[in-house]
């Protein structure tokens, strides 16, 4: 940026050195001008503050869960009493969550007290394992290996993680090492059964065993019920 200043120096003193030498009045006018003026340049400056930009990603969560067919229904197929059958659902659970998800699992409450009921006779019930409930035995949850009658459910496996305290070890619904319990009623407060604590950049799969056998006096007939599963950040 330039500016410009009228110089100091006086018209009488020029006009002095002028009548000196007559020679001196040819200097031209713009001679003159750049005597009386003087050109400063003055440096520009400058200033600057940053700002600072936010926002929150908000949580969010789907899941779907199919059976090993990929639908919703899971065929337990021919029960005889004394044969156990077997079945199993598959959660994928997609989220964004820093924190990780839970997933819960819990009857629907539309049979009842028992998971599965006599499609024709509601007085016909087929007997749950006792309910699990992840805070007995101080933590360690009441899955135990399948014995006798009853359904039970137990997880399997995991890409989220899998509690092998809970659970077991079980690598296929049929093992031994494989825990069972009774699928909670609905509503109840103890039914976490897989519990995640970190973020992870793709869906996990958490995969479910069922497992059923009945009493040679249980009601012959088809059977059903609907189990509800619940993944929360």
């Amino acid at each position: 940026i330039l500016f410009i200043r009228r110089s100091k120096i006086s018209l009488k003193f020029i006009n002095k050195i002028i009548n000196k030498n007559k020679n001196m009045k040819k200097i031209s006018v713009l001679v003159l001008v750049f005597l009386m003026t003087t050109v400063t340049a003055v440096e520009a400056v400058t200033d600057n503050e940053g700002t600072n930009l936010q926002t929150t990603v908000q949580d969010t969560i789907t899941i779907d869960c199919d059976g090993s067919d990929g639908q919703d229904t899971v065929n337990l197929g021919a029960l005889t009493a004394g044969t156990p059958v077997t079945g199993s659902t598959a959660c994928v659970v997609t989220t964004n969550s820093d924190g990780g998800y839970v997933l819960e699992v819990e009857q629907d409450g539309n049979s009842g007290s028992t998971t599965m009921d006599h499609q024709s006779d509601a007085t016909a019930d087929i007997a749950d394992k006792t309910a699990w409930d992840q805070t007995a035995n101080t933590g360690d949850g009441n899955a135990a290996a399948y014995a006798t009658t009853g359904l039970g459910f137990g997880v399997l496996s995991s890409t989220a993680t899998k509690n092998t305290t809970w659970w077991g070890t079980g690598s296929a619904c049929t093992d031994a090492g494989q825990l069972y319990a009774g699928i909670p009623s609905n509503g109840a407060s103890n039914n976490n059964i897989m519990e995640h604590s970190s973020y992870s950049g793709t869906s996990t799969t958490t995969t479910v065993c069922y497992k059923l056998d009945v009493s040679a006096t249980q009601k012959a007939g088809i059977y059903d019920g609907v189990v509800t599963y619940t993944a929360t950040t």
